[in-house]
C-alpha cells in the first residue's frame, strides 16, 4: 500500500528539517531542566510575579513541586506546542501541497503508483517524521534530567505526557494534511492548514488568562491535551487521548479520500 522509493525520498527530504527542530527544542528541554534549582526556580517565580498575564498566557504558571511539574508548566504549555506545530505545517507543505502546486505531482501520478499508494505513502511519512521527532525530545529528556538531577524525574509520567503530546500533534497534523489533499494552491492551504491550528493555539493562550476567557478552551483541539492531568495523576487521560486518536484517523482517511478523488490543476 506504499511506495518505498517514495518514502526513501521523503525520508531524506525530511532530515535537514528534522535535525534542527530536534536541536532547537533539545537544547529548550535540557534549559529547563537546567533550571530546576532553587535559584533559578525563584527567579521564574518572581517573573510569574511582574509579568503574571503574559506567563499565564503561554501556560507557564503555577508553583512546581517535582521536577516533572516543572517540564509541565514550562515547556508543555507553550514551547511543546508551538514548535512541533511550525514543523508540521512544513511537512505538509513539502510532502503534499508543494508537489500539487509546482506540478510535481504529474509526475507521481504518472509512475505505475496509484493515487491511493501516493497518498498513503505521505500520510505514513508525515506521521513518521512527527513520531521521530517526539521519540527523540522523549529520550533527550530523559537522558538531561538523569544526567543533571538523577533520579528526580517520574520517567514513567515523562513518557505518558510525551505520547499525550505526539497525539494532540497527530490531530493538528490531520487538520494540516486534509487541507494540503484538499486544496490546490498554497494560499488556500495556509489560509486552513495553518490558519485553524494557529487559532486554537492562540484560542487557548486566551483561555489560560482564566476568568471570563476560560470557556474558550472549548473552542481549541488544545484543549485535549491532557497535561494537567497525567501530571496530577488525575482522571480522563485515556479518554482524551482516545479522542485525540479518532480524530487524527478521521482527518488523515477524510484527507486521503478526496486525494484520491480530487481534480488536479496539473
Amino acid at each position: 500500500m506504499i511506495s518505498l522509493p517514495l518514502l526513501k525520498r521523503n525520508a531524506l527530504q525530511m532530515i535537514k528539517p528534522l535535525i534542527i527542530f530536534i536541536a532547537v527544542l533539545g537544547m529548550y528541554t535540557g534549559v529547563i531542566i537546567y533550571m530546576y534549582t532553587p535559584s533559578l526556580m525563584s527567579i521564574l517565580s518572581d517573573y510569574q510575579k511582574a509579568m503574571p498575564g503574559m506567563l499565564q498566557a503561554v501556560g507557564m504558571s503555577g508553583a512546581a513541586t517535582n521536577l516533572i511539574e516543572f517540564l509541565e508548566i514550562y515547556l508543555y504549555g507553550f514551547l511543546m506546542l508551538a514548535f512541533p506545530l511550525v514543523f508540521i505545517v512544513m511537512l505538509g507543505n513539502s510532502l503534499v501541497m508543494n508537489y500539487v502546486e509546482s506540478g510535481s505531482m504529474a509526475c507521481l501520478l504518472a509512475s505505475p503508483n496509484s493515487r491511493l499508494k501516493i497518498i498513503v505513502t505521505q500520510a505514513i511519512s508525515m506521521i513518521a517524521g512527527i513520531i521521530v521527532l517526539m521519540v527523540a525530545i522523549t529520550v533527550f529528556g530523559i537522558v538531561c534530567a538523569q544526567s543533571m538531577f538523577p533520579g528526580d524525574l517520574d520517567i514513567k509520567t515523562y513518557i505518558v505526557l510525551n505520547a499525550s503530546a505526539l497525539l494532540v500533534h497527530l490531530a493538528i497534523a490531520g487538520i494540516v494534511f486534509f487541507s494540503a489533499c484538499f486544496f490546490n494552491d498554497s494560499k488556500n492551504f495556509y489560509s486552513i492548514g495553518a490558519g485553524v491550528p494557529l487559532m486554537f493555539f492562540l484560542i487557548t493562550m486566551l483561555a489560560n488568562m482564566g476568568g471570563k476567557l476560560d470557556n474558550l478552551k472549548y473552542f481549541s483541539l488544545y484543549t485535549l491535551f491532557p497535561k494537567d492531568q497525567i501530571v496530577s495523576g488525575g482522571s480522563g487521560v485515556v479518554g482524551y487521548n482516545i479522542a485525540l486518536a479518532i480524530i487524527t484517523i478521521i482527518l488523515f482517511g477524510a484527507g486521503i479520500v478526496r486525494f484520491t478523488k480530487k481534480d488536479f490543476s496539473l
